[in-house]
C-alpha cells in the first residue's frame, strides 16, 4: 500500500487532482457570476458541476498513465526512471496551484467587496421601507403553455388566473392581482426580481400541457429569498378533473405555508366547477379574450361565454363574465363600445342577476352589480356590492378601482384615495391602476409622490404617460406644454379615446376649435367637446339628441337639463333637474352638481332664504374635498361662486384666481360665468379676467409655434394662415 502511495506522489496524481479542484472551483465562481447578466438557462450551473465532477476521475487516470516529458506526452510505463522529470513537473504544479489559489483568493475578496457595495447601495437608494413584503404573500405567474398547439395558451392562462383567484380568497394571504402577475408572461425574469417588483415572499409557477381529453399540470411553490422549492407536484388527469387539480394545488400551497405563515390549513376554498369540461374550456377562452380589453375581443368573448352557457346554463362564472362584457360595450369614456346605457344594461343585468342567484357570493358578479348601480348613480348600493366583492377576493383590482370612484362620488375623498393606494399595492404593474392612481395624485398636486408612479406608467404605456404628464402641466399653469403632451400621446396611440378627448378639448379651450373638432374621437357626438362653449342652441340640439338615444341614463338627463337652462329655457331646465334628482339616492340629492342650477336661479331672483337652504350641503362637500387636498378647477370655481352668493367677495376672488390657472377655460365661457356670478359688475374681478384672456392668448401662440415648427404633430398640422409668422415644417 505504501508503495502505491509513493508511486501516486511520484506521478503527481495528488498535485494534478488538487490543481484540478482549485481550477474547477474558480470556473464555477465565474459561471455563477456571469449566468444572470448573460441570461443563461437555469440548468447551466448544474451542467458545469456535473461535467467538472465527471472530469476529476478522468484527469486523475490521465496523470497516472501519462507523463509530460521534454519530448512530449508519453506513457509513464515507457519512461525510464532515470529520465523522468516528474519531480520538476511537480514543482511546476505547486507553483500553478499557488498561483490559482492566489487568483481565487483575489476573486473571493473582490466578490465580497462588490456584494458589500451592492448591499450598501440597495440599502441607501432602493429599499422602500413602506413596501416591505408581507410574510404571507404569493404571486401566481402565468403557467407556461406546453401544449403542441400554441393556440391553447388561453387554457394555461386561464388555469393560472383561476388559481390566483382561488388563493386570493384565503384569509391573511396577500395575492397580487392578475394584471401585474401576467406582466411577466414570456419573460425570463429571475424569481427574486419578480418577488421584489410584486412585493411578495413566495412565487407559484408551473406549466400546462393539454392534449385531447388529457391534461398535465405542473406547479411549484418557490421561496423568493432563497430560491428553494417548498413544494412541487405534477398532475396527470382527464380534463374533467381540472377542478380537482386546482383544489389540490391550492390546498397543498396552504399546507406548505401553514407552519411558517400561520395560515389555516382549512382555509383553502373550493373551486366552483362547471358541469362539464367543454363549458369550462369555452369559459377560459372567453376570459382570455375579455382580458384584452378592446372592442373586437370583448365581442368575441360574448360568443365564447354563450358557448359555455350552452354546455352548462347554470355556470355562474360564465354569467358573470358575459354580464361584464355587455357592460363594457356601452358608449362611455371608460368603456369600449357604442351601446347606450339602457341597451347595455338590458343585456348585462339579467346575466348578473342569474349569476348571483346561482352563487350569491361570487365576487366577480358582485363587482359588476356594483358597477351597474354606479352607472345608475346609485352609489351607496354600488359601494355595498363592491365591499362584499372585495371581502371575498381582495385581488380584484378592477373592482377596487370602481369602488374608489364611487367613494369619491359620495364625497368620501380620503377613503377614495386609500382604496387607490391599496389598488396600487395589490396591482403595481396594471396600466389601469397606474393611470387611476396617477390621476388621484395629480388632482391632489402630490407631484412628489407621483413621479415614480408616472415613470412606471410611461415605461409600460408611453401614450398614457404623456397624457398624465399633460394633466400635470395644465394643472400647474402651463397649458401649451400640457396640450403638447396630450397631442404627443395621440401620436403615440391614435386609438386612445382618452388622449384624443384631452387633446381636442385642450385645443378647443384655447381657441383652436376646428382643430379640436378634427381630432375628437366621436365625430357623431360632439356634446362633451362643445359644451365648454357658449353656442347654447347647438349644445341643446346635441343634448336633446343624446337624451333621445338614451333617455334612462341619468347623465344624459342632467346634461339636457343644463342645456335647456343655459339656452334660456329656465322652467324646462328646472323641471328636468328635479326629475334627475328624483332618480338619485337620498344621500346624493343635496350634493349633486345640478343643485347649482337651483341655487343660482334663487340667487338671481333675490330669494336668499332658498339660497341658504340649498347652498349648505354644496359648500360642505366642496370644503371637505379641498381640505382633503383635492385642488382642481371645478372645485375652485364652485367655491368662488358659492362665496360670491354668500357675500364673501375676498373668498370668491381667491378661488376664481386659482380656478383660472388650474385648467384652461374658453374666454367666452369665462365671460358667461362672470355674468352668472355677477362679477361683471365688480371692478376688482376685471383684472382676473384680463389675466385669464392674456394667458389663453399666450399659450395658444406657444402651442402654434411648436405645431408649425419642425417638431410638430402627426395628428394635427395647422393651416398656413394659422401658422402666420411661425416657421412651418
Amino acid at each position: 500500500m505504501s508503495n502505491l502511495f509513493e508511486e501516486l506522489k511520484r506521478r503527481n496524481v495528488f498535485r494534478v487532482g488538487a490543481a484540478y479542484l482549485v481550477v474547477a472551483w474558480l470556473i464555477m465562481q465565474v459561471i455563477e457570476t456571469v449566468s444572470k447578466p448573460l441570461n443563461l438557462p437555469g440548468w447551466t450551473e448544474a451542467f458545469f458541476i456535473v461535467a467538472l465532477l465527471a472530469g476529476l476521475p478522468l484527469i486523475l487516470l490521465f496523470s497516472w498513465a501519462f507523463e509530460l516529458t521534454p519530448d512530449g506526452l508519453r506513457k509513464t510505463t515507457d519512461v525510464d526512471t532515470g529520465e523522468s522529470v516528474a519531480a520538476t513537473t511537480g514543482k511546476k504544479l505547486n507553483y500553478t496551484i499557488i498561483a490559482v489559489l492566489v487568483l481565487s483568493l483575489g476573486y473571493f475578496l473582490w466578490e465580497r467587496q462588490g456584494l458589500v457595495e451592492q448591499t450598501s447601495a440597495i440599502d441607501a437608494d432602493s429599499i422602500d421601507l413602506s413596501r416591505t413584503p408581507v410574510a404571507a404573500s404569493i404571486a401566481v405567474l402565468p403557467f407556461v403553455n406546453m401544449s403542441a398547439d400554441p393556440d391553447q395558451e388561453y387554457f394555461s392562462d386561464g388555469i393560472s388566473e383561476e388559481l390566483l383567484n382561488l388563493l386570493a380568497k384565503i384569509p391573511n394571504l396577500r395575492v397580487p392581482a392578475r394584471t401585474s402577475s401576467f406582466q411577466f408572461k414570456g419573460q425570463h425574469v429571475d424569481i427574486s426580481e419578480v418577488a421584489k417588483r410584486l412585493n411578495v415572499t413566495h412565487v407559484l409557477e408551473g406549466s400546462v400541457r393539454k392534449a385531447d381529453i388529457r391534461v398535465r399540470v405542473t406547479a411549484q411553490l418557490i421561496e423568493a429569498d432563497t430560491g428553494y422549492h417548498l413544494w412541487s407536484e405534477t398532475y396527470d388527469r382527464k380534463l374533467d378533473d381540472i377542478f380537482a387539480i386546482q383544489d389540490d394545488i391550492s390546498t397543498a400551497i396552504v399546507a406548505a405555508l401553514s407552519d411558517t405563515l400561520n395560515l389555516n390549513i382549512d382555509a383553502a376554498p373550493q373551486v366552483l366547477a362547471a358541469a362539464n369540461p367543454d363549458a369550462y374550456n369555452a369559459y377560459l377562452l372567453a376570459q382570455f379574450q375579455i382580458n384584452k380589453r378592446n372592442n373586437q375581443d370583448i365581442k368575441a368573448s360574448i360568443i365564447s361565454y354563450e358557448r359555455a352557457l350552452e354546455y352548462d346554463p347554470d355556470y355562474a362564472p360564465a354569467h358573470a363574465g358575459i354580464g361584464l362584457a355587455w357592460f363594457l360595450l356601452r358608449a362611455d369614456s371608460g368603456s369600449y363600445g357604442t351601446l347606450s346605457l339602457e341597451e347595455s344594461l338590458s343585456k348585462s343585468l339579467p346575466h348578473i342577476e342569474r349569476a348571483l342567484e346561482l352563487d350569491p357570493n361570487l365576487p366577480e358578479a358582485l363587482g359588476v352589480m356594483g358597477l351597474i348601480h354606479s352607472a345608475r348613480y346609485q352609489e351607496e348600493a354600488a359601494i355595498s356590492y363592491f365591499e362584499r366583492s372585495l371581502a371575498l377576493n381582495p385581488s380584484l383590482t378592477d373592482v377596487r378601482n370602481w369602488y374608489s370612484g364611487s367613494l369619491g362620488e359620495i364625497g368620501e375623498i380620503e377613503k377614495s384615495l386609500q382604496q387607490m393606494e391599496k389598488a396600487y399595492e395589490s396591482d403595481p404593474l396594471s396600466i389601469l391602476t397606474l393611470t387611476n392612481y396617477s390621476n388621484a395624485l395629480v388632482i391632489r398636486r402630490r407631484f412628489d409622490k407621483l413621479e415614480p408612479v408616472l415613470d412606471g406608467l410611461s415605461l409600460m404605456d408611453p401614450a398614457r404617460g404623456a397624457s398624465v404628464r399633460g394633466d400635470v402641466l395644465v394643472s400647474d399653469g402651463h397649458a401649451a406644454e400640457g396640450i403638447e403632451q396630450w397631442l404627443r400621446a395621440v401620436d403615440l396611440d391614435s386609438s386612445s379615446f382618452r388622449a384624443r378627448s384631452q387633446a381636442a378639448a385642450g385645443l378647443w379651450n384655447i381657441g383652436l376649435r376646428d382643430a379640436g373638432i378634427s381630432i375628437w374621437p366621436r365625430p357623431d357626438d360632439l356634446l362633451d367637446l362643445v359644451s365648454a362653449g357658449t353656442d347654447f342652441d347647438y349644445i341643446l340640439e346635441l343634448a336633446q339628441q343624446r337624451f333621445n338615444d338614451d333617455p334612462n341614463d341619468p347623465l344624459t338627463l342632467s346634461s339636457l337639463a343644463w342645456a335647456q337652462w343655459d339656452a334660456g329655457n329656465k322652467e324646462e331646465g328646472r323641471r328636468l333637474a328635479e326629475r334627475h334628482l328624483r332618480s338619485l339616492e337620498d344621500s346624493q340629492r343635496p350634493i349633486d352638481f345640478i343643485n347649482y342650477m337651483f341655487v343660482l336661479d334663487a340667487w338671481h331672483r333675490g330669494d336668499q332664504e332658498t339660497v341658504l337652504q340649498l347652498i349648505g350641503p354644496l359648500e360642505a362637500a366642496v370644503d371637505e374635498a379641498l381640505a382633503s387636498g383635492v385642488d382642481i378647477f371645478f372645485l375652485h370655481l364652485g367655491k368662488a361662486m358659492i362665496s360670491q352668493m354668500l357675500g364673501h367677495a375676498d373668498g370668491a376672488k381667491e378661488h376664481l384666481s386659482r380656478a383660472a390657472t388650474r385648467n384652461v377655460m374658453p374666454v367666452e365661457r369665462m365671460t358667461y360665468m362672470y355674468k352668472l356670478a355677477g362679477w361683471d359688475e365688480i371692478p376688482e374681478f376685471a383684472e382676473i379676467r384680463l389675466r385669464h384672456r392674456e394667458y389663453i392668448d399666450t399659450e395658444r401662440e406657444k402651442l402654434l409655434k411648436v405645431a408649425c415648427g419642425p417638431d410638430g404633430f402627426d395628428v394635427w398640422q395647422p393651416s398656413a394662415a394659422a401658422c402666420g409668422e411661425h416657421p412651418t415644417r
